[in-house]
Parts: C-alpha cells; structure tokens; sequence
C-alpha cells in the first residue's frame, strides 16, 4: 500500500489520465500525449489530395478539361478571358462586361499588342499563335466568338492550332466564322487544314452555311478542299448540299477535280448527288468528265439511278456521252438498262448515233438487248446487225 502523500497524488492523477483516454479515444490519448511531449500534430495542407471519391472543384474540373488540349496553352481560354480584363483595364475605349461583344471589342483593341509586350502572362498564347498579332484571333476562336478581330490574319495561325480551334467550335459560330472571311483567307484557311480536320469542319456545318464556304472559294481551292476529302466526308459534304449550291459546285470543277471527287463517292452518295442535279447541270457534269471518269461514274450506278441519269439528259448531250465511253463501258451500260429505260435511251436518238453506237456493240453483247428495243430501231440501222441477231428479230 502506498502511504507517501506524494506517491498517492501521483497516482491518482496517472488514473485520471487513463480513463480520460479509454473515454474519449484514440484521439485524446494522442492529444494527451501532445500535451505531455509539448507537440502539436501538423494540420492540413491546402494542396493536400482529398480522398478517394471526394468531388472535383470547378478549378480542378476546368484543369482537367484544359489538358486534354492537344496544342496551345493548357487553360488558353482562361488566358484570353485575363487578357481581355487587361485589355479593358489599359484602354479607356473598350467597354466593360462578360458577353461576346465585350470580348471582341477588347480583343479587337490595338491595346492587344502594347498589353502582350509588357508581361510574360501570355507568353505561351504568343508562342501558340506564333505571334503577338494572331492572338486576337485565336482567342476568339477559343472564346466561340462570331467575329474575328482581324480575319485576314486567321491563315496565319498555325494549321494544327487552326485545325484544333475551327473544329471546337459549334455549328453557329463556325458558320458564322467561315462565311464572313473573303475568298483569299477563306481559300488559305480551308487549304491549311489536314484531311481529318477539313471533314470535320466542313460536315460540322449546317447547309446554307456549307453552301456559301464551297462556292465563295476560287476553283483550284475548291478542287484542293473536294479531292483533299475522305470518301466518308465528302459524301456528307456533298449529300448535304441544297441543290442549287450542288449544282455550283460541281459545275465550277475542272475536269480533273470533277472526275476524282466524283469517282470517290460510293454508289449511294454518286446515285443521290447525280439524280438530285437538274437536267442542264447533268449534261455539262457528264459531259466534262473524261473518258475514264466518265465509264467509272456510269458504270458504278445501280440500273434504276442509271437509266433515270441517261434519260434525263437531253438528245446532244446524250448523244456526246454514250459516244464518248469506251466499248467495254457503253456494253455495261446499255447491258444494264431495264427494256424500258433501253427504249427511251436509243430510239429517241438520231439514225446516225444509234448505228454508231450498236455497231460498236460486240454480238454477245447486242444478243443480251430485247428485241422489242430492237425492232423499234429504223430498218437502216437494224440492217446492219448481224445476222445471228437478225434471226432473233420479229418478221416485220
């Protein structure tokens, strides 16, 4: 037994500690022993990472979103939104406020310039833009503005900065963007961009939009932007085009250009962009192409599109079309018609054309045409059959 006064205060404190620390827990004890050692356990950092399933912040939301960029600064939209402030702030003319029209003016400040050479903030939009005068124009593009600061500079942005900015941007303001540019800079913007960039842009817009990009451009950009094309793109580019701008379009090409964008096209999209032209667009399309093109495109279509194309076409044209495919073409074709697609076809061509045409035909070839075409035919070209079809002909 303890009998020290000394030792039985001692004691009865280290008891009172005790049950302190059985009551409250681990986490007295640990600051009891705080108290004891004379330490105090460290708090926090506010950089500290949060638990597993712990909800991003709006500024981690928007980091995460910006590093997915694949060229410029990784928050550059942030960036020009801080320039803009400093822009308003430097210059007494440019009007306050958050909306786009605030922004394009501040953007299109010549303040711009005086604000980028004082400060290294923005240094990486300037090596992004490959200088200080493109900045305006590729934060309005990062922004979703309407309106370029300075449109003729926007060819002068790098292509993979440009490709990666044009293609962002919503339909509206891509539209928006595209058909306010005059046709030099439309032509060096649209001919900078790489194929899967070009696609992209062009099917992101709506049909008007897309009509008045393809025929402000001059022809060999025109013919550059169409041949640059997948198959899958430009079917859509073309697909979707009213028929007025269609006809536009395919009318301006050269025969080169012409010839490769249409021998490009699947047979769906070829069937669709042929029988959507009206006869006169029809005729100059067709009889533009080149041979080769030409054998390519008719013999790519299915009978009903086909026979629908050719009888469509007025007697001249028609006439210049089927002379001009090589033997082995004009067999398909003629071959493929339906009886009474064939009929319409040949009879309503002149005497002269139907000989010259028939007499090209190898016999196997002319045994595989109905003989109620046939015998349709005037007695001077009939006659010149041989006679192995002769004999299948009706005695008249």
């Amino acid at each position: 037994m303890i009998k020290s006064p000394l030792a039985q205060l001692l004691t009865a404190k280290i008891v009172a500690i005790s049950l302190a620390a059985v009551a409250t827990g681990s986490v007295a004890l640990a600051a009891s022993t705080g108290l004891l050692t004379g330490s105090r356990p460290s708090p926090a950092s506010p950089g500290a990472s949060q638990p597993a399933g712990s909800v991003a912040t709006g500024s981690q939301a928007s980091a995460s979103s910006a590093s997915a960029r694949a060229t410029g600064p990784r928050d550059a939209p942030g960036l020009c939104r801080s320039l803009a402030d400093r822009i308003e702030s430097a210059d007494a003319g440019v009007t306050g406020g958050t909306g786009q029209a605030a922004l394009e003016q501040a953007l299109a400040s010549p303040t711009l310039t005086q604000v980028l050479s004082r400060t290294s903030v923005f240094s990486s939009l300037v090596a992004a833009a490959q200088g200080r005068t493109n900045v305006a124009d590729y934060c309005a593009l990062l922004l979703g503005l309407p309106k370029l600061p300075q449109p003729d500079g926007l060819a002068q942005l790098p292509a993979p900065v440009l490709s990666e900015a044009l293609t962002e941007l919503p339909a509206g303001p891509l539209s928006q963007v595209l058909t306010s540019l005059p046709a030099p800079e439309l032509s060096q913007v649209l001919t900078a961009l790489p194929a899967p960039g070009l696609s992209e842009v062009l099917t992101a817009l709506p049909a008007p939009g897309l009509s008045q990009v393809l025929t402000t451009l001059p022809v060999p950009a025109l013919s550059q932007v169409l041949t640059a094309l997948p198959a899958s793109g430009l079917s859509e580019v073309l697909t979707a085009l009213p028929a007025s701008g269609l006809s536009q379009v395919l009318t301006t090409l050269p025969a080169p250009g012409l010839s490769k964008v249409l021998t490009t096209l699947p047979a769906p999209a070829l069937s669709q962009v042929l029988t959507t032209l009206p006869a006169p667009d029809l005729s100059k399309v067709l009889t533009t192409l080149p041979a080769p093109g030409l054998s390519q495109v008719l013999t790519a279509l299915p009978a009903p599109d086909l026979s629908k194309v050719l009888a469509a076409l007025p007697v001249s044209p028609r006439t210049q079309v089927l002379t001009t495919l090589p033997t082995s073409a004009l067999t398909h074709v003629l071959t493929t018609l339906p009886a009474a697609a064939l009929s319409q076809v040949l009879t309503t061509l002149p005497a002269s054309v139907q000989s010259q045409i028939l007499t090209r035909l190898p016999t196997s070839a002319l045994s595989q045409l109905p003989t109620s075409v046939l015998s349709k035919l005037p007695g001077s070209v009939v006659s010149q059959l041989p006679s192995s079809v002769l004999s299948n002909l009706p005695l008249g």
